[in-house]
């Protein structure tokens, strides 16, 4: 199951939500789930803030199933627990989770991901790393869904991922818009 977390609270982009944010002529929250709407996974979700997002229509009409988490302000693993019982739900072997402020995450670092997981005999967790520490995407395997729904706080998952098996992607790949100025660094690199 593919599930991108897109709940954030956007608190240190200013005012503005920052996946309704123009990254060349398309929103940001677009740039991840146009990149991986291609890839074929049991279940595809978003993991909303409200139904009523400006991303939420285009999203469906892209065939991703809407999660909303009515719980998104008390830290990004309510988003992370949200998408595991989701997982568990539909029977998934496994679910890759990945961020939905991350623009440059694309199907073949996905696919790498896959591959990674499946070579491991699809028993460990399996993650990207910009060089320095291992982060979404990541992929972990169903017995870590029990694990996923017990974290709290706005850690997500990342304390799951330290004996993570990980591939290093480009530091451009793994940018993380938090900030205005995350924006204008990932303006640059298109």
């Amino acid at each position: 199951m593919l599930a991108i977390l897109a709940a954030g609270q956007s608190s240190r982009f200013g005012d503005q939500d920052k996946l309704t944010a123009l990254l060349g002529d398309r929103m940001l929250g677009f740039c991840v789930s146009d990149n991986l709407e291609h890839l074929s996974f049991l279940n595809a979700t978003i993991i909303a803030p409200k139904d009523g997002h400006a991303c939420t229509k285009r999203w469906r009409e892209s065939g991703y199933d809407i999660l909303i988490n009515e719980k998104a302000a008390e830290g990004q693993s309510t988003s992370v627990r949200l998408a595991a019982i989701q997982a568990q739900l539909v029977k998934a072997d496994a679910l890759c989770i990945c961020l939905a402020d991350t623009p440059f995450v694309s199907s073949e670092n996905i696919e790498q991901l896959v591959s990674e997981f499946r070579r491991l005999g699809q028993m460990k967790i399996v993650a990207s790393s910009n060089g320095k520490h291992a982060m979404p995407p990541a992929i972990f395997p169903a017995d870590q869904f029990e694990n996923i729904t017990a974290l709290d706080g706005d850690k997500g998952a990342r304390s799951l991922l330290f004996d993570a098996s990980t591939i290093t992607f480009a530091k451009s790949n793994m940018l993380d818009i938090d900030t205005p100025e995350d924006l204008a660094e990932a303006k640059k690199l298109l």
